[in-house]
């Protein structure tokens, strides 16, 4: 098994099998992410990635899903990436499902037939990072997408049939634009209507470009007070169909965790207990 760098995948596939598909981040510019800056960007070869299974392999009764990591498996073209999944459904029969990150651009960068293909070869869910809906608070951390896009690669999953988790960042509107930027961010995620959603909290590492802005003053990171506010408004604002909320990551003040619609009050008095005390 080779990895190259650190890899990284989100806290729900802690117990999955991880292949490294890609190396790095195929954007690599957002000002407050410094995951993939020891890498530059590369496709593994499909050979290589096999090869990585076939190791694996001998603990199949094991694993129960595989991560396809770095930042952008999608990135892989349609013809590998069904012989890849294909590899995977003869090496693990019993598997429950193939996951990945994946940018808006990726998807929409398949047809949706491609992406019906892939689900029907296993590949089950997308963790996709939505961070913000406000387009100005995208453009100022330069993510490289928009709101509309993002809102477009959801709906080409959806008739896909592939789950998508998405995950969001109180505080990243800065103390003035909190508020757009969560009204923006609860106006995308209804158009999206993910599966799973996730609310990390603002946290920016010394080699991300946001780092040099917050230490000459020019942006202040939320405090628990303002995370609060972003959360309770957040869910305030969510009207989703059927949807499995949590903030329990290690970035986060409060971790709440419930299944929108019929949790939300719940949630909001559990929030409404701290934000009062």
């Amino acid at each position: 098994m080779n990895y190259e760098g650190t890899i990284y995948r989100p806290p729900s596939e802690a117990g999955s099998l991880l292949i490294q598909a890609t190396i790095g981040c195929a954007w690599n510019k957002c000002t407050f992410c410094d995951m993939y800056k020891d890498k530059a960007f590369r496709v593994r070869s499909l050979a290589d990635i096999v090869r990585d299974l076939r190791e694996s392999a001998v603990y199949r009764d094991r694993i129960r899903r595989i991560f396809l990591c770095d930042g952008n498996a999608l990135a892989i073209s349609t013809q590998d990436l069904a012989e890849l999944l294909e590899t995977i459904r003869t090496l693990y029969p019993d598997l429950e499902g193939v996951r990945a990150y994946a940018s808006a651009r990726d998807i929409l960068g398949k047809t949706p037939r491609e992406l019906k293909l892939l689900a029907s070869l296993g590949l089950d869910m997308l963790f996709i990072g939505l961070e913000s809906g406000s387009d100005s608070v995208l453009r100022k951390v330069n993510k490289g997408i928009t709101k509309q896009q993002m809102i477009d690669a959801a709906h080409l999953l959806h008739e896909a049939g592939i789950r998508q988790s998405v995950s969001i960042i109180a505080g990243l509107g800065g103390e003035e634009a909190w508020q757009e930027h969560i009204r923006e961010t609860a106006d995308a995620l209804n158009s999206m209507q993910p599966d799973f959603l996730g609310m990390l909290v603002l946290y920016v590492g010394s080699d991300a470009e946001l780092y040099q802005e917050i230490r000459r003053g020019s942006f202040r990171l939320p405090s628990a007070s303002q995370v609060m506010d972003e959360m309770h408004l957040l869910l305030q604002s969510l009207i989703l169909d059927n949807c499995y909320f949590t903030s329990a990551h290690i970035s986060n003040y409060l971790h709440v965790k419930g299944r929108l619609p019929q949790d939300k009050e719940q949630l909001l008095a559990q929030i409404g207990g701290v934000r009062s005390s």
